[in-house]
Formats: C-alpha cells, structure tokens, sequence
C-alpha cells in the first residue's frame, strides 16, 4: 500500500509538471502580439496610416525602451517615433473602416506588431550619433610670449584630439582659409565676437555639431630652488558652441603645471594636464545639453501660399524618413518666399536628395538654387 501511494505521488507530480509546460508552450512571445490603437485622426488615407504606425511605435517601444536601452532618453525615442516608420511595424491593418468625423477629419482603428529588431538598431545608431559628435576645434596658443602660427595644429589641438576620444573631428584647415583670406592674422581677433560669429557661421555650413574656441597660454613660472626645473603652467580658456543653435554649452578655465627641466616637454606635459583637466567637465555638459540632430532652413520661393497649402509641402516634408520637426518661420508674404525650419538627422544636401525622391507628391516641378548643410532655396515651376 505504501509503494502504491508513492508512485501515485509521483505520478501527480508528473502531470503537474507536464501541465506547467504545456502553458508555458502555449505563451505568446510578446513580440508576436498586436498593438491595437484607436481614433488616430488624419486628412488623409496616408496620413492616417503614417499616424497609426507612430502610435502603435509609440505604445509597443515602452519594454522596448526600459529593458534593452535605458540609456536612451526620451528625447531619443521621439526621434526614433518621428523619423520614420518605415520596417518598424510589420502587418499593418486597419480594424474596421474609415469615418469620417463631422469636422471632415478621418479616422480609423489599427493594429501592427513592433519590429523590436529594428528598432534597436535604429535607437543604437542614434545612441551612436550621442556618443561621437562631430567637432570642429579653434585654438589660439601663446606660448612663452610668443603666438603660435594658426594655420599649423597646435599643441592643444593634438592633445584635445587625443584625449576626447569619444567624439570625431572635422579638418580646419578650409577654414582658416577663408578666415584669413585677406591675410589678417591678428591674434585679437581670437578674443573678439566678430571671430566666434564668423567662425559659427561657418561651421553651420559643415558638418560640426559642435565647436570648440578657445586660447592656451603657457607662462615659466621660474626655476624651483635647489634644481634645475623650471615649472610650466598652461591655461586653457575655452567657450564650447552647440552649431545648430548658436548656444553655448559650456565656458570655463582649466590649468595645469609641469616641472621639467626640457622647455619643451614641460610645455607640451602642462598643456596636457590642463586638457585632461577639462575633459570631464566638456563632456558632461555635452551630454546634458546636447541633443543630436540638424538644424535646416528651406526657403520657397516661386511658390503662392494657397498653392503651398493645398499641395501640403509642409506635410510631404514632415513625411520624410530622418526628418523629426518641420515648422514654419516666415509670414504668408509670396515676395519674401516661404522658409520652413527642420530638424533632421542628417545634413542639407541629403534632404535635397530626399526632396528630389519625392518629387511627384509635390505636383510640381522645381530645383535647388542654392544647397547648403544648413540651408536650401527651393524654386519651384508652376
């Protein structure tokens, strides 16, 4: 009786545990399941599924986001939603049909499933765009009295290039070009407005995201006594820009002080120290305050108001895969053309070919008069 009682035991114990299998088996893998939205509105048929695709985006993204990219903020998640839908959300289908609201807005119900494997990668290569900036870098040295010829890489630079690893630098040497293409070389200029302007402005027609100006002075503080070292100290002042805005992210001082007695490696140790010195704050306030992305201006022009409207330019723009903002700036005046404002994650000439791609959703012919990383004139023919 007592072995018949154990196997019986054993016996429940097995179909407890072939029962705890099979629900186990018959658990859907989250990312198979519908995201279902409701009253998404829009003017349009494709407005109404590009509007669905976000909201679906943006309810699926939630375990998404706090499970495999908590490192990713919320700014960087809307870029993701708004940039594009395109292979994040796969079987698409409206539930039901469309209505049509008293207004004449449309709406619509919807379900999709979240493309959990592109999305990742569409947040790691925005996380990759937060990790390395590009950076455009203007220093002026003064080294023991003497100025240091701009045109060369100086000290800093090198230092600067070689500690903040975590960014990309830009080549300057264009730039100094046109900086100085009237051969002034007055080393005032480093500390004026009218050299951060003019060197803004013409980093806004890069690729720099951000720009570093700023002065290095190095000074023999004098031999220390009972040895043949001199100490050198180093100063760094700097003013570090976000391009698109024209802000400033950061400003500060950073020194540092080396004894040798070589001139030269002392000078080249101080300057080292004071770079390493203000790394940590540079890259902290970069981290705060700077959000990735592209600032364009696109002005219309050979375009009236009511046409711009009815053919909804604003909207086809808004539409683009990459673009994140489309806002207006100017007045409804045809004579000074129409300017719209973008933020897209990529640059001015790459929209212009983007535009081009969607030249038949505009009904109408037109050509890029001018085409800048920061700025595009649009003529358009009727």
């Amino acid at each position: 009786m007592k072995f018949s009682f154990s196997k019986l035991i054993y016996f429940f114990f097995f179909l407890t545990f072939a029962f705890l299998i099979s629900c186990l088996s018959s658990v859907k893998d989250p990312k198979d399941e519908f995201v279902y939205v409701q009253n998404v509105q829009g003017k349009t048929e494709e407005e109404l599924e590009l509007n669905a695709k976000r909201k679906i985006l943006e309810n699926g993204l939630g375990e998404l986001i706090q499970g495999s990219t908590q490192v990713i903020n919320a700014k960087l998640k809307d870029s993701v939603v708004n940039s594009s839908v395109e292979g994040f959300v796969l079987e698409y289908s409206k539930v039901g049909p469309t209505r049509k609201l008293a207004t004449g807005v449309l709406e619509i119900d919807a379900k999709g499933k979240v493309n959990q494997k592109a999305v990742r990668d569409a947040l790691r290569e925005r996380y990759k765009d937060i990790g390395k900036p590009k950076f455009l870098v203007f220093i002026e040295e003064k080294i023991l009295g003497k100025q240091n010829v701009k045109e060369k890489v100086g000290i800093t630079e090198n230092e600067i290039v070689r500690i903040f690893s975590d960014f990309d630098f830009l080549d300057k040497k264009q730039f100094y070009r046109v900086l100085f293409k009237e051969g002034n070389k007055d080393s005032s200029l480093f500390s004026e407005y009218s050299f951060e302007d003019r060197i803004l402005s013409l980093a806004s027609e890069s690729e720099a995201q951000i720009l570093l100006v700023g002065q290095t002075e190095v000074t023999d503080l004098g031999r220390i006594e009972d040895t043949g070292l001199h100490s050198y100290q180093s100063v760094l002042r700097f003013k570090i820009f976000d391009v698109n805005t024209a802000r400033i992210i950061a400003a500060d001082n950073s020194s540092g002080v080396s004894p040798h007695i070589n001139p030269n490696t002392g000078i080249q140790e101080s300057i080292k120290r004071s770079v390493e010195k203000a790394y940590p704050k540079i890259k902290e306030q970069i981290s705060d305050k700077w959000k990735p992305g592209n600032l364009i201006r696109i002005k219309i022009e050979g375009l009236s108001y009511d046409d711009y409207l009815d053919k909804d330019v604003q909207g086809i723009i808004r539409t683009i895969q990459g673009v994140n903002r489309v806002s207006e700036t100017s007045g409804s005046n045809p004579n000074n053309g129409i300017v719209l404002e973008i933020e897209a994650l990529y640059n001015g000439g790459a929209l212009y070919q983007k535009l081009r791609e969607r030249k038949e959703d505009f009904g109408m012919e037109f050509s890029g008069q001018e085409i800048k990383p920061s700025y595009i004139r649009l003529f358009f023919k009727k």
